[in-house]
């Protein structure tokens, strides 16, 4: 399931609608799409979707129309009642809620709000399945236009990135990319999962350097591991911007009384069984403080914290 939260939360916005006017589905698809036929098993499914680490397959059949999908989620109802030595045919999704190919993108954002799916399949008048169509492939066209146009006007006045934290993104209507990610504590098997999933956006862009590529990814997992460490939940919130990126990542936990203190190298109030699970060296604010920009870190004892992080891209 496609992780990111939110993504389309600001429907209403004229920017938002000013960018993907004009945009179909086949300007933003996947056109490379891994299908699959109904009477191959169950189990060849499960086995695709980790190699190719994808959340849905659709099903089609020689004449390539559309005639199922199969999902984790199906997969795992399946698991609780059967085995999967079982045809495809028997429990895919049938009733597919597919995309036409020349159907507006405005109109796919308001279908992916109601279903609330990680992706559609794109298909043409005959049903023959021509693509697929995901929330990220729509950030990245959208961040494309961005970046090609130079769009960073709203209302007439331009935007202009402000370093330091006084630029409150979060209310700035120019912010066309928002991902939210729900982090659990106390599940260390999830941890990583948030920035896995960010890194897989900004590495599609193909536009951002491996040193920008490699700050992000330290300091998001070491904030998810973290929560996951020491708060009961979290979440982590980004705003892409093609000069930047800000992360903030809000937990509910007993928070930090002394930050300084928190930040010093080897500092840890990890339990001697996280530790024993390769936890808890007390490096983790650090490394965060280390390959951000900028950072800064707000937190109630007895509450939570909040850590704010951006790394600019040049």
């Amino acid at each position: 399931m496609d992780k990111s939260r939110d993504l389309f939360g600001n429907l209403d916005s004229p920017f938002l609608y000013k960018l993907a006017s004009g945009l179909k589905a086949k300007d933003v698809m996947t056109y490379n799409v891994i299908t699959l036929k109904k009477d191959l098993k169950v189990k060849e499914a499960k086995e695709l979707m980790r190699l190719k680490k994808i959340s849905g397959i659709p099903i089609v059949n020689d004449e390539n129309h559309l005639i199922g999908i199969i999902s984790i989620d199906d997969i795992i109802r399946w698991l609780e009642k059967q085995d999967l030595h079982v045809e495809i045919d028997q429990f895919m999704t049938k009733d597919v809620v597919s995309v036409g190919v020349d159907q507006p993108i405005i109109e796919i954002f308001k279908k992916f709000k109601r279903y609330k799916v990680g992706r559609f399949p794109v298909v043409n008048g005959e049903n023959i399945l021509i693509g697929i169509i995901s929330p990220g492939d729509v950030v990245i066209k959208l961040l494309q236009i961005i970046e090609e146009n130079m769009i960073f006007q709203q209302e007439g006045s331009t935007v202009k990135k402000v370093k330091g934290f006084e630029k409150d993104l979060e209310n700035d209507e120019s912010q066309v990319v928002k991902l939210e990610y729900e982090l659990d504590g106390s599940d260390l098997n999830k941890a990583g999962e948030a920035s896995s999933h960010l890194k897989q956006i900004l590495s599609k862009m193909d536009r951002y350097s491996g040193s920008f590529m490699r700050k992000v990814a330290i300091v998001t997992y070491e904030a998810e591991v973290n929560v996951v460490i020491h708060a009961y939940r979290g979440i982590m919130k980004v705003w892409i911007n093609p000069e930047f990126i800000k992360i903030v990542f809000e937990d509910e936990g007993p928070g930090i009384s002394d930050i300084e203190l928190a930040l010093q190298p080897g500092w840890s109030t990890a339990t001697e069984q996280i530790r024993e699970l390769g936890f808890g060296a007390g490096m983790g604010l650090f490394n965060m403080k280390r390959w951000s920009d900028e950072m800064k870190i707000e937190s109630t004892p007895g509450k939570g914290t909040i850590v704010t992080a951006i790394i600019y891209t040049c």
